[in-house]
């Protein structure tokens, strides 16, 4: 999505807050600012605002201390890390729930590392998302795959126990993105942040 909003006309970069859910958007000088900030939006699905100047200060305010905003460059790399984070929640609840060994939640674990490398990756291919609720859709098709590719540890007599509890945990009716369309925050390029 940040790089499609790049290529729009008047606009020289566009960045995501670590949760998805804010933008920052650069005009270039010279440009005419609301046919850029109405092309945002329009890219966005109408699913987007602009935030009031209070509020995008409010949301910019940790940006010069750190506060990272992930370019089209740098998503990537913020996908591949919660998907580490997610493997590592999703194995110990569903280890939990089915009492699994600790080297069985291991091997989930990883199994689900690798099949969320697989679908964010594809994600990525495809150009992104205009919001994570994209998640919810595809969690259980991923849940189906990790199940799939578990390498054992489960008692014989819970088939397909794995894979309820893996679907359990991220139902489609709990995607928190529905309540959110992305907020942006337009400015000239050069202009300093607050």
């Amino acid at each position: 999505m940040l790089a499609r909003l790049e290529a729009l006309p008047g606009v020289c970069g566009a960045r995501a807050d670590a949760s998805g859910s804010y933008l920052l958007v650069d005009i270039a000088a010279g440009a005419d600012a609301a046919s850029a900030e109405a092309a945002v939006l329009q890219a966005l699905g109408g699913k987007g605002r602009r935030l009031p100047d209070a509020e995008a200060e409010a949301q910019l305010a940790g940006l010069p201390h750190g506060d990272p905003w992930f370019s089209a460059a740098e998503a990537p790399g913020l996908s591949y890390l919660e998907a580490r984070v997610l493997s590592s929640r999703v194995s110990a609840e569903a280890g939990r729930a089915l009492r699994l060994a600790a080297v069985a939640v291991e091997r989930l674990r990883e199994a689900t590392r690798l099949e969320l490398f697989l679908a964010v990756e594809q994600v990525h291919r495809e150009g992104g998302r205009s919001s994570s609720g994209w998640f919810y859709e595809a969690w259980p098709r991923v849940a189906a795959r990790i199940a799939e590719r578990f390498p054992g540890g489960l008692p014989p007599a819970s088939p397909g126990a794995l894979g309820e509890a893996l679907r359990a945990l991220f139902p489609a009716a709990a995607d928190p993105a529905g309540a959110a369309p992305p907020s942006a925050r337009l400015r000239r390029h050069g202009e300093e942040t607050p």
